[in-house]
């Protein structure tokens, strides 16, 4: 049920037919028929293990790759941070300067507001990025977002989104923590790409690892081979059909010989009138 094969308990059912030299081996009693059996058997485990085991390197190889973009990714994003931190200006107190429509605002309050109306008249513009002014030395934008929500942008080397609240002052608050953030942002980042960087090398000693038992899977083919060689199971079964079919015509002759006798006309007797 989990698609993984190497945990399965109840083994296939091969619906394979019996030919028939199969039957007549079988009934012959040759212990080489008991063998087949068993590397059979073994060689269909096999089979589903070695499969499991591509299936896995396939998988190794995708998470490789997936661990290695993130390290990329990630590194560059905490370079553009680090940059925009050194252009990341105060708001914090009485430091606190907003620009919003060419006006410049250092009321919490009333920036707030003009945030909030500004949410309602785009709610329904969804996707639609309208540019507001500047806070902190990053463009700030505004864009509609699903469910009549709105979400303000900040642009530096990196882009910073947050959501609109339903308060002026709590609007004003969470785009202020995110610039407040920044080093908190640049922990996380470091922390993820060492972790993707450990996960990236302990995959890279697992890349290109054989099966473990290729060795007795290719034994097994061989000998596999040999048993149906000596067994008679590889050749064409048309004669050894044609035998069959001969010996039952001849029980058949033997069982049902010709009774056909010659049948005498005897003269038909003239009736008396």
């Amino acid at each position: 049920m989990s698609g993984d094969m190497t945990i399965r308990r109840l083994e296939d059912m091969d619906s394979a037919a019996l030919t028939y030299a199969e039957i007549k081996a079988i009934a012959s009693g040759n212990p080489l028929v008991i063998e087949k059996a068993q590397v059979d058997a073994e060689l269909i485990r096999l089979t589903r293990l070695r499969s499991a085991h591509a299936e896995e390197q396939y998988r190794i190889r995708a998470s490789l790759r997936h661990s290695r973009e993130e390290v990329q990714t990630w590194t560059e994003r905490l370079a553009n941070l680090r940059e925009d931190l050194t252009l990341r200006q105060d708001t914090s107190g009485d430091k606190f300067r907003v620009e919003l429509d060419k006006q410049t605002l250092d009321n919490r309050g009333i920036a707030g507001e003009l945030l909030l109306r500004r949410a309602e008249k785009i709610k329904t513009r969804f996707g639609e990025d309208i540019r507001l002014g500047r806070f902190a030395g990053f463009d700030l934008s505004i864009r509609a977002g699903f469910n009549n929500t709105a979400e303000l942008i900040l642009r530096g080397k990196n882009s910073y989104s947050t959501r609109i609240t339903d308060t002026a002052l709590g609007t004003i608050r969470s785009l202020e923590s995110v610039v407040q953030g920044f080093e908190e942002r640049a922990a996380r980042l470091e922390s993820d790409i060492k972790d993707s960087q450990k996960r990236a090398t302990e995959l890279e000693a697992k890349v290109g690892s054989p099966f473990e038992k290729e060795e007795r899977y290719h034994k097994l083919v061989n000998r596999q081979s040999e048993i149906e060689e000596k067994l008679d199971l590889t050749k064409n079964q048309a004669p050894n059909q044609l035998e069959a079919a001969e010996n039952t015509e001849a029980i058949v002759q033997v069982e049902q010989p010709d009774n056909t006798e010659t049948i005498k006309h005897k003269p038909a007797r003239r009736m008396k009138v």
